[in-house]
């Protein structure tokens, strides 16, 4: 018997994951810069461990993440001028 799942769950499901490896690609970094910056704050944990140990970063939490990043670093309108 399979179990039905709402759009709404679905929806709340991540759709990609994101490795280490992944996200050293995506900002032109090498992995350990990826483990530093977890390690001083400035990117967020891996929402999922692998059973081999590997982190894993879900997609939503990668771009929230780059969005909150990009709200810190915007100037306010006010200085624009």
């Amino acid at each position: 018997m399979e179990t039905q799942v709402s759009k709404a769950e679905k929806a709340k499901r991540p759709t990609r994951y994101h490795s280490k490896n992944n996200l050293a690609d995506r900002y032109g970094v090498v992995t350990r810069t990826i483990d530093r910056w977890c390690d001083d704050g400035l990117f967020p944990e891996p929402d999922l461990i692998l059973p081999s140990g590997a982190p894993r970063w879900s997609d939503e939490l990668v771009v929230a993440h780059e969005r909150g990043s990009v709200a810190k670093h915007a100037k306010p309108e006010s200085d624009a001028a």
